[in-house]
């Protein structure tokens, strides 16, 4: 049987971008030998895997030709909005990939020179002298746990006075002292104690402190509100994290200005984007983006880390306020594992989906909630309507899912490693009750607003048999007799759905009928190359000596176009030959 879908995976980058503005663009698509299984139909679903964006599609190609050396040639009918705004993404990250290789001097530009060995020791005094500001110590406010917090000042740097009377001037935020009581969750690096906490906090919306102690002594602070991380610190400090160093690498700020809001940061006691505002540097909407940025930048760094321990304490309240809204953990967990399930053996992936393919796949309690939270774009937000909707097994769900079988595979994997779905052994009576509410209702659906062809479950090019075995079957599946099956409540639905289906089946089962109504709804230039192309793959069956192939192939060819000769003369000879 003709494959009507595959995948068009890309290696690298390099090769989408040589491929995207040398043909795909312009809408000719090759599959290498090996991407289709078997031969390809005259119309395919090809999925695309690009570097950046994951599998994206479906694209809907028309087979143009089978080259010797197996690839395939494909016309793009349609491009799909979704795939042209992942492209649309990928080509926008690449430019800001070479922007900012430029603007750090990573490439080389025609007309320009790396910076020299005077401007490298300015730099990296510069940092040093960032370092030296950002590390000075936390003053430690004591935090009951749960009862109360000191502190809550506005944020911003602090001047206090220590027991000599000195004037001292702190920037770090404050770490609440919680050494004398008990952590309300704790566990160990590397496993996913620290991820399924961190789900946990998200849905209890829950404020207090994260503490991360590594193997080699150093130590994390996350400070989190309302289920997310709002501010971190690390003893000792780690450099490339600093907010000001994060803007220089990533060019937001020059040389110069880095340089003049450190002088600001010692003479006034302000941190470093109190610094960059007053000097008209940034404005005060863009600090706020940027250091949630940072946040988010030093989240993905602790959870990825792997020797140590955690632990978290709840708190009524943090010693301070901050500018910046707590990260969706839901979202940045779910981006992660999404990408991680893509790089995935798809045998490891199989064996952990393997004991949960017969159970049925449940929304845990508070999934919802999270899953509104997420940037989801719109075929997920499909899956999980879709899984929300109705009950299904798991190997039900692979048939069903608007996403391809790997992408539906890797999404069950991730909702279920971030404990948003659960497996049971038996469905509620109240989903099933929705699933056979849905299923009537699609099957109406399509007897009611399809094609005749759509009605019966059939492709457009079929013939008196398979109508014949179509009827048969959906007849009795949708019978209204079949009231133990459906509910006597749905009776009014089957006899419906009955009627439409008998309606195509006597107008289907005729063949001057059949082809009758196939001209109205197709166009004479399709039905006569899709006829073309199926002789075509009959005579290469003949050359295989596959007379069952060539048989069916030239028999829908004479179901398309009956009057042309050498295609009675092709079925007359795999007739024949079988």
């Amino acid at each position: 049987m003709a494959s009507r879908s595959a995948t068009r995976t890309y290696a690298t980058l390099r090769a989408f971008l040589e491929d995207w503005h040398g043909m795909l663009r312009l809408g000719a698509l090759t599959l290498p030998p090996g991407a289709v299984d078997g031969e390809a139909a005259d119309e395919m679903r090809v999925d695309l895997v690009i570097p950046l964006a994951g599998r994206v599609g479906p694209l809907v190609c028309q087979r143009i030709q089978r080259l010797p050396d197996g690839t395939t040639a494909l016309r793009v009918t349609e491009w799909p909005p979704s795939v042209l705004a992942s492209i649309e993404q990928v080509l926008a990250a690449v430019d800001d990939l070479r922007d900012w290789m430029v603007s750090t001097g990573r490439t080389a530009v025609p007309g320009s020179s790396p910076p020299g060995a005077e401007a490298v020791a300015e730099i990296e005094a510069l940092r040093g002298k960032v370092k030296e500001l950002e590390s000075r110590p936390a003053r430690v406010v004591h935090v009951a746990a749960p009862a109360g917090a000191a502190g809550g000042n506005e944020g911003g740097s602090r001047i206090v006075v220590d027991e000599e009377g000195n004037r001292v001037v702190e920037r770090g935020f404050i770490i609440p002292e919680v050494a004398d009581t008990a952590p309300a969750l704790s566990g160990e690096l590397g496993d996913r104690s620290m991820r399924d906490a961190l789900m946990e906090l998200a849905l209890a919306r829950a404020t207090g402190l994260l503490t991360i102690r590594f193997a080699d002594g150093r130590l994390r602070w996350g400070l989190w509100q309302k289920g997310g991380p709002v501010g971190w610190r690390a003893e000792p400090i780690v450099e490339d994290e600093v907010f000001g160093i994060l803007l220089f690498r990533a060019s937001q700020i020059t040389r110069d200005q880095l340089d003049q809001s450190l002088t600001l940061m010692e003479e006034n006691g302000i941190r470093q984007g109190e610094a960059l505002i007053e000097l008209g540097v940034l404005q005060f909407a863009q600090v706020v983006m940027l250091l949630q940025k940072q946040s988010e930048f030093v989240f993905q760094r602790a959870i990825r880390a792997h020797d140590g321990a955690w632990t978290f304490h709840l708190l009524e309240e943090l010693p301070e306020r901050f500018v910046t809204p707590p990260l969706r953990v839901a979202s940045l967990l779910f981006r992660a594992l999404r990408s991680h399930v893509k790089d995935m053996p798809a045998e490891q992936l199989a064996n952990t989906l393997r004991p949960w393919l017969d159970q049925y796949v449940y929304f845990t309690d508070g999934a919802q909630r999270m899953l509104d939270e997420m940037k989801t774009n719109a075929e997920e937000s499909g899956f999980f309507k879709i899984l929300g909707a109705t009950s299904y097994r798991l190997r039900e769900l692979f048939s069903v899912s608007n996403l391809a079988r790997s992408a539906t595979a890797g999404m069950i994997w991730t909702l279920a490693e971030l404990n948003l779905v659960e497996f049971r052994d038996t469905e509620a009576g109240s989903r099933s009750a929705e699933r056979v509410a849905r299923v009537l209702a699609d099957r109406l659906g399509a007897v009611v607003k399809g094609t005749l062809f759509e009605a019966l479950d059939l492709h457009w090019i079929c013939d008196a048999g398979e109508v014949e075995a179509a009827f048969r079957k959906l007849g009795n599946e949708f019978s209204p007799d079949n009231t133990p099956r459906w509910g006597e409540e749905h009776r009014a639905t089957l006899q419906a759905i009955h009627a439409g289906m008998s309606k195509s089946y006597e107008c289907l089962k005729v063949d001057a009928r059949r082809r009758e109504y196939r001209a109205e709804v197709m166009e004479k230039i399709t039905i006569e190359h899709s006829a073309e192309l199926l002789a075509k793959k009959g005579e290469m069956a003949f050359m295989k000596e596959n007379g069952r192939e060539a048989r069916e192939c030239f028999s829908k060819a004479v179901e398309l176009m009956p009057k042309i000769p050498q295609y009675q003369v092709g079925l007359t000879q795999a007739r024949q030959m079988s």
